[in-house]
């Protein structure tokens, strides 16, 4: 299973949601489970466990999901910034999506949440992406009797 070892934080300020996914989690073999309601928690959750993946509802209160995710990519949240970050929302909204992307997020989860689809976006997160294709150094362009081809 995919998070066999590995340790999980999920940020939402809702105990019942924290619940579902923490049991979904337990499913997928993680071996830890740390659950927090705010940004300010999860920060010291940050600092004091070992982090393999990060559940993160885009709505906490006074500081925002999306904060502690640029936070955590910025550098401003020690220890990872390449830790998967999986977003999760109410509202699959344009805005949302497009700053997910501009974050370079590992995923995007609209609330209701399956248990299918927080499997499915757990697994791509913790799926390392193949390293990009090297592209030959760019050649000299060709001439033909003085002119560019």
């Amino acid at each position: 299973m995919i998070g066999r070892g590995k340790t999980a934080l999920i940020v939402d300020p809702t105990e019942m949601v924290r619940q579902m996914i923490q049991a979904a989690l337990r499913e997928l073999r993680f071996e830890r489970v740390v659950s927090v309601e705010s940004a300010e928690d999860a920060e010291h959750a940050l600092a004091s466990t070992t982090i393999d993946l990060a559940l993160i509802d885009w709505q906490l209160g006074a500081r925002s999901g999306f904060d502690l995710a640029a936070d955590i990519r910025t550098g401003r949240v020690p220890p990872r910034r390449d830790l998967p970050i999986v977003i999760m929302t109410w509202k699959a909204e344009p805005r949302s999506v497009l700053a997910a992307q501009g974050l370079k997020l590992n995923g995007l989860l609209i609330k209701p949440l399956s248990r299918d689809a927080l499997e499915k976006k757990v697994t791509a997160a913790l799926t390392p992406s193949p390293p990009p294709i090297p592209m030959p150094p760019k050649a000299a362009p060709k001439r033909f009797l003085g002119q560019t081809l």
